[in-house]
């Protein structure tokens, strides 16, 4: 009587190993999926190699295959060689917000420091609708510049996030400068 319930455990103990082992391998399957994910930010800019006194426009671009509703960042540059007039959200949420019923919201308002060569964490996100977010590719944000010296710019993108529809934060996203 003994050995048969010490058999009955084991076959248990052996069966909720195999199910633990199963659910493991699919947890572990869906963390690799979600890791398959690709959003990257990006600075998009024609040229650069700038001259005295030339304007230019340097874009931030979002690439997503995660639907998405919100994404900020801060710029950094030279002061001596350019400084930013302004900047201006971009049609990536708002085209995908317009279509679908909602707005968007710039918030904070970015302060720029040309003395400093910073440009404040500008966010934006997408504001009511029933859920979904935008996908693919487009520009968050553009700042306008203009070069104070010849050379090459060199800009830089800080405290880059960007929300998924839950508005949690994607991890790992990749950031090209």
């Amino acid at each position: 009587m003994i050995r048969r319930e010490m058999v009955i455990n084991r076959r248990l103990s052996g069966m909720m190993f195999l199910s633990i082992l199963v659910l493991l391998v699919l947890v572990s399957a869906g963390a690799c999926a979600r890791n398959d994910s690709v959003t990257s930010v990006s600075i998009s800019m024609p040229d650069r190699s700038i001259e005295a006194g030339e304007e230019f426009n340097l874009e931030v671009r979002v690439d997503t295959d995660t639907a998405c509703r919100g994404a900020q960042c801060a710029l950094s540059f030279d002061p001596a060689l350019m400084k930013c007039d302004s900047v201006a959200e971009g049609s990536f949420f708002k085209d995908w917000a317009d279509d679908n019923g909602c707005s968007t919201l710039v918030v904070p308002q970015p302060t720029i420091d040309n003395d400093q060569g910073q440009v404040s964490v500008v966010g934006i996100a997408v504001m009511g609708g029933s859920g979904g977010g935008v996908k693919g590719s487009g520009v968050l944000c553009t700042y306008h510049f203009t070069a104070l010296a010849d050379g090459t710019a060199a800009p830089t993108l800080s405290d880059v996030v960007v929300a998924d529809e839950s508005g949690q934060a994607i991890p790992d996203v990749e950031v090209k400068n």
